[in-house]
């Protein structure tokens, strides 16, 4: 039976799936009102598998269902979607079809591909649009939140090889992120922070850099102007077969729009949340982490850029790996910590004694979390320093970082005092 398409901008109400289980409709009422309802069904199982901890209720199950919102989609939807330059190039690239700024008519085009293993599709049946109808040509229907130009791409296996955009039904296997020209060498910067992060032992997705050349038929929207090497990083959300595996950052577990991404909790919030919902091993393995972004300087770990995953039955959270890791201070030398760690946001005041205070907010002691500093600088100079991806990195950047880290390393080191 051929496809019923219909243009997302007509759509009124939408199945929300979890793989396929389906947890819910949104629903766009007169007034452009959204909707959300969980479905009777899922309601019943308590609410597993989870599709947000945002959704849960403090003493088991389910919340009511959240209240109709003018112009806007539940917080936890609203993050599914891309962000600034990327939002305007999907929009471009579904003009006649999606309306710029409206945020059902987006999930709608995009919802067979998005972030975790939540899919949306129209609830009478039909195909959100996904031809160009004047030129009988798939469109491209993948959504990745963030603001960096990143594509969700596919490996042609076939005579040839190369890169191109999952068009039509088609998912994609990597992210690519596409060089900057406002930060030179970011796709070899974080190339080699990444390879940092696993040389200390975290959990990183695999990566490798790769020509603009190797990418087929991205249409011109998509095209940057930017010269230089593409980072290619393989999707944890999707299994070696292309099953979705759920995922979702801390901008979704608090629900949290993306406008406040920056400003709406701090890092002691993510580290009690983890030890209430994963471990305290889990908490400490993300004092790590932060360390690790301290003293690389990071300035761009906001609520977005933490995740968890949810594996097998998808009713108990884990850590997701690490990702979008690089070294903002070369390209932003005032830059400071997105979020506030221990009432600090700026590198050099963390010492020990904010390590603390982040330790006492999150509840978690107080030896642990020095200790955890303490391993993470110990760590990162045993092999930074010889780190034969530092070759890839321009060199300015590359000074820029290592400076950072000789700073960093006694202020950080203050936590072995303590």
């Amino acid at each position: 039976m051929a496809k019923i398409f219909q243009a997302p901008k007509a759509i009124p109400s939408l199945e929300v799936l979890l793989n396929d289980l389906k947890v819910g409709t949104l629903v766009r009422t007169p007034g452009d009102f959204n909707a959300f309802n969980f479905a009777d069904a899922y309601r019943a199982t308590g609410g597993f598998p989870v599709l947000s901890l945002s959704f849960r209720a403090a003493a088991g199950g389910l919340r009511k269902n959240p209240k109709p919102l003018a112009s806007a989609l539940p917080a936890f939807f609203a993050n599914l979607l891309p962000e600034d330059k990327l939002r305007e190039a999907m929009e471009k690239h579904h003009a006649g079809n999606v309306r710029a700024g409206n945020d059902f008519d987006l999930l709608a085009a995009l919802g067979a591909d998005l972030p975790g293993a939540v899919r949306v599709v129209p609830s009478d049946g039909k195909t959100a649009i996904s031809e160009d109808a004047s030129k009988d040509k798939p469109k491209a229907r993948f959504s990745l939140a963030g603001v960096q130009m990143k594509l969700s791409v596919m490996k042609n296996t076939g005579k040839g090889g190369g890169l191109t955009l999952p068009m039509g039904d088609e998912h994609g296997q990597y992210i690519a992120k596409f060089p900057s020209t406002a930060f030179p060498g970011v796709s070899e910067n974080e190339y080699a922070n990444l390879a940092l992060a696993a040389a200390i032992g975290m959990e990183v997705p695999e990566r490798e850099l790769v020509e603009k050349s190797d990418f087929d038929g991205i249409p011109e929207e998509f095209n940057t102007l930017s010269e230089g090497k593409v980072l290619l990083v393989k999707r944890f959300d999707r299994g070696a077969g292309g099953e979705r595996i759920h995922i979702e950052d801390f901008a979704q577990v608090f629900g949290i729009y993306p406008s406040r991404k920056y400003e709406a909790a701090a890092y002691h919030d993510i580290a009690s949340a983890l030890v209430a919902a994963v471990s305290p091993a889990a908490a400490l393995e993300f004092v790590r982490r932060l360390a690790l972004t301290v003293i690389t300087g990071n300035g761009d770990m906001h609520l977005k850029n933490w995740s968890l995953i949810y594996h097998g039955n998808g009713d108990k959270p884990e850590l997701a790996p690490i990702y979008d890791v690089l070294s903002t201070v070369p390209y932003i030398p005032a830059d400071a910590m997105a979020l506030s760690l221990g009432g600090e946001r700026s590198f050099k005041a963390l010492t020990a004694q904010r390590w603390k205070v982040f330790a006492n907010r999150a509840r978690l002691p107080e030896p642990a979390v020095l200790k955890a500093v303490t391993d993470i600088v110990e760590s990162v100079n045993e092999h930074w320093w010889s780190l034969p991806e530092r070759a890839v990195v321009p060199e300015k950047v590359l000074e820029r970082i290592d400076e950072h880290l000789r700073v960093m390393t006694p202020i950080l080191s203050t936590c072995a005092d303590k």
